[in-house]
């Protein structure tokens, strides 16, 4: 089998379970909206929620998703398998011991970093310091509940490198649907018991620590599934042991300082961009910003991760090889295949961003303009460049230049907390758009990097299949803008065969544009083979 049939049936195996998993996400998300809506409550759960999953990415994700595939290849590639796994041994050994020592630490901590996210927000005449209070509490109650994530989370991560190790890609992908499916479940029976819960009825109610058990077990059980896989994939060689001088766990610490930072400088412009959306009052702001953060990533987690993941391990064997002319060609092929898609899911979003949030989480009514919207619109704007810019930080980590992936992230996010400071401190579109445009702007930068390494990647941009999608894309959004505007139901029925109408005009546009274009193509070929 070819490299390339190779990794495209790798791609669609991921693909699949993502596209499964990220749908079931999806509907995760309306029905968190529809139990909680954009309320207090939500903003309290979205935030307790997301806390687990930055301290993860803190103490061990971050370290554990640039090094720990590029470090376990290189071991095994240099050491034999007996040698290899005594030092991958180690270096799980110790991640286990980091995680459990973070759990415990935040489950401590809980109150201090919800007052850490939530100090911006002051009591006002549309919000009193007693219901700020209540907010407050109920976050941190729900984050002591939610604190486990964090552990399972690492094991999760572990897991899954062990697997893509073994070349087995597809589990990784597909275990999150247990997770999605446990969690909806959860919220569908709060919402039974309690469907018109309050701040203050929460307050102890043994409905509020099930609501919290049951999302944490989701997780949980996301890992259990992925046992079976663990178990078919001979790595009976595994053993708790820790040897603080082993090469794996110096390399990955070497490797994870910088990685270390770089999660560091990405969670304080998170934790910028919440505080900032939590002061922001009215309906919700962070939920609006976690819902359509939600979105935004739906075709980049199904597109450019799967493609990404099946070419991590390659990269990092080309990487140890320092065949950088076969590492370009990889990454130009990975950007390629990613670009074609994200372009005209952009489009789409940035365009059919009210109706899709109005449909999905506003019970279809769009009679008012809804942040989330508005979140989703701005973000999908900046999603290309989010997309280059991530390719092309996977392609440094595999070069194992982490010292050059710290300074690119330090530059995207300083310039994303410099604009929230001047565009967002009042703005949910203004604070939205400080992220879209640190990350394009980043891109250039990524790329130029790139380049000075003898990987130039850049020409895949204005490639002929990328070019094709564009103004295919292009076509296909002034044809669904046309048919959006050509009628104004703004509710129910109506919203959504107006919604429906713009999506079928611009589905049927782009594939007339590309069907035609791959004619011309054809036909210059042809004429081209004639007359040679």
């Amino acid at each position: 089998m070819s490299p390339s049939s190779s990794h495209g049936s790798r791609v669609f195996s991921m693909a699949s379970g993502t596209l499964v998993s990220r749908l079931t996400g999806l509907f995760r998300v309306l029905v968190l909206a529809w139990v909680l809506g954009f309320t207090p409550i939500a903003d309290a759960f979205n935030l307790a929620n997301t806390v687990p999953n930055m301290l993860f990415d803190l103490v061990l994700g971050g370290v554990a998703s640039a090094t720990f595939i590029p470090v376990f290849v290189e071991r095994l590639a240099l050491d034999g398998e007996r040698r290899a796994w005594k030092s991958i041994s180690s270096v799980i050994s110790g991640s286990l011991m980091v995680l459990a020592f973070a759990s415990v630490a935040a489950w401590v901590l809980a109150p201090w970093i919800i007052d850490g996210f939530t100090f911006m927000d002051h009591a006002s005449s549309t919000r009193s310091l007693a219901t700020l209070s209540e907010q407050r509490q109920l976050a941190t109650s729900l984050l002591r509940w939610f604190v486990p994530q964090i552990f399972f989370y690492g094991i999760i991560g572990i897991a899954t490198a062990l697997l893509n190790i073994r070349n087995r890609f597809a589990p990784g992908s597909w275990v999150p649907v247990a997770n999605n499916l446990i969690c909806m479940a959860v919220l569908v029976w709060f919402h039974l018991v309690d469907p018109t819960p309050t701040l203050h009825s929460l307050a102890g109610s043994s409905h509020l620590a099930w609501l919290g058990l049951g999302t944490t077990l989701g997780v949980a059980i996301q890992f259990l599934c992925l046992v079976p896989s663990l178990a078919r994939s001979d790595l009976w060689r595994l053993s708790l042991r820790f040897d603080r001088k082993d090469p794996a766990l110096r390399a990955i610490t070497r490797l994870g300082s910088w990685t270390l930072l770089v999660v560091l400088a990405n969670q304080l412009s998170l934790y910028v961009i919440l505080a900032f959306a939590f002061g922001i009052g009215g309906s919700g702001p962070v939920s609006a910003y976690t819902y359509g953060w939600s979105f935004m990533q739906m075709p980049y987690a199904v597109v450019v991760v799967s493609v990404m993941g099946a070419l991590t391990p390659q990269l990092a064997a080309l990487s140890t090889g320092e065949d950088y002319a076969g590492l370009s060609e990889r990454l130009r092929f990975g950007l390629r295949q990613s670009l074609v898609i994200i372009i005209p899911c952009t489009l789409v979003l940035v365009i059919l961003a009210q109706p899709i949030v109005a449909i999905l989480l506003n019970h279809a009514n769009a009679t008012r303009r809804l942040s989330a919207g508005t979140v989703l619109a701005v973000l999908a704007a900046g999603l290309p460049g989010f997309t280059v810019f991530q390719l092309c930080v996977r392609g440094l980590q595999s070069m194992q230049r982490a010292r050059e992936v710290f300074y690119l992230y330090v530059v995207q996010n300083a310039l994303t907390i410099a604009l929230a400071i001047v565009l967002g401190r009042r703005s949910l579109a203004g604070l939205t758009s400080s992220v879209s445009i640190a990350y394009s702007v980043a891109a250039v930068i990524a790329l130029a990097v790139l380049s000075r390494h003898q990987v130039r990647i850049a020409s895949v941009i204005w490639a002929r299949h990328v070019r094709r999608s564009l103004g295919a894309s292009l076509v296909a959004t002034l044809a669904m803008a046309l048919a959006y505007t050509s009628s104004t139901a703004n509710s129910g029925l109506g919203l959504i065969v107006r919604f429906s109408g713009a999506v079928l005009a611009g589905l049927v546009s782009y594939m007339v544009v590309v069907l035609l274009s791959q004619r011309s193509v054809s036909r210059r070929a042809e004429k081209s083979g004639r007359l040679g």
